[in-house]
């Protein structure tokens, strides 16, 4: 009886480390893919833009850039980063087939506009951004940004 008993415990026991490396894995398989899916994004417009501008004095595509502080406590999961990028490179579209030569006046522009900006209902939760760095080369504007959660006042 009690060989069985210590069987049947021993059963629940590894089932319940099995379950968790499972989940685990499934966890890390989740993050990848969205990953993945933003670059898959990232690389569509950057293909469909290439296509369409030909030239090389235009913005062809906006990236950016989440710094993230050495043992900082809002550092940001991969799944508010996506949404923060995805909402952020639809108010830099503006930038788009522009000339590189006039992006001075726009980048204060959009520095003031952006300076920061709150987006609402991030995973539930609102996050402040701010721009800090711009950098144009060969075409591609990238988008240094500080993101932290907002707090309601």
């Amino acid at each position: 009886m009690q060989i069985t008993a210590f069987f049947v415990c021993g059963m629940i026991v590894g089932s319940a480390v099995y379950n968790a490396l499972k989940n685990n894995i499934v966890d890390e398989v989740i993050h990848r893919n969205f990953e993945l899916k933003d670059q898959l994004e990232t690389m569509k417009k950057d293909l469909e833009l290439a296509q369409q501008v030909r030239k090389e004095n235009v913005i062809r595509s906006v990236v950016t850039i989440f710094r993230h502080e050495q043992g900082g406590s809002d550092n940001l999961d991969i799944i508010t980063e996506k949404e923060l990028k995805r909402r952020l490179k639809e108010d830099l579209n503006i930038f788009l087939g522009r000339s590189i030569y006039t992006i001075n006046s726009d980048a204060e522009f959009a520095r003031k506009l952006l300076n920061k900006k709150v987006y609402d209902q991030v995973e539930d939760q609102d996050y402040e951004v701010t721009i800090r760095t711009m950098l144009l080369v060969d075409g591609v504007l990238q988008v240094w940004v500080d993101a932290k959660k907002h707090l309601n006042k």
